[in-house]
């Protein structure tokens, strides 16, 4: 029978590299790095923490200040889809617009690898198609998105 474990930093290492998930820490901040998504296009950050409670995994994507509008349309059909998953719309007068997707796993009570590794490994498909879709939607804004785009010769 599994053990269940009350996680800790340590210990949410160890499970990581137990399970094969590519990651890393940056050093300014005290999130773990997954690398599968962080390696995405149009991700920013995407970051494993370890609160006292619960994981919480977030990932930060830049969002086409154009498709902000189109974006905010489609997040009750994400939050409907991907019900694990949560979306929110970041958009302030200094910066990017972006996209943070959340995902949370309770751990006050404990919890086994095997649990930790299923609640990672759905949290990031789901992301990957979450971005895969935003992609061919065109919200972010990609190399083929770039090439595929006419360029129509302007008037000055």
């Amino acid at each position: 029978m599994p053990t269940i474990k009350f996680i800790d930093h340590d210990s949410l290492l160890n499970w990581l590299e137990d399970l094969g998930v590519q990651h890393y820490l940056c050093g300014q901040c005290q999130g773990v790095h997954i690398t599968e998504v962080q390696s995405q296009v149009g991700v920013l950050e995407s970051r494993l923490f370890l609160e006292q409670d619960c994981l919480i995994f977030t990932t930060e994507v830049d969002i086409r200040n154009s498709a902000v509008l189109a974006v905010n349309a489609e997040l009750p059909r994400f939050n409907g889809t991907y019900a694990n998953l949560k979306f929110f719309l970041d958009v302030s007068d200094d910066g990017p617009a972006r996209l943070i997707i959340c995902d949370t796993q309770w751990v006050s009570a404990g919890i086994t690898r095997d649990q930790f590794g299923v609640f990672l490994r759905a949290a990031v498909d789901a992301k990957v198609d979450v971005l895969r879709d935003l992609v061919d939607c065109r919200f972010i804004d990609s190399p083929e998105n770039r090439q595929e785009m006419p360029s129509e010769p302007s008037l000055h």
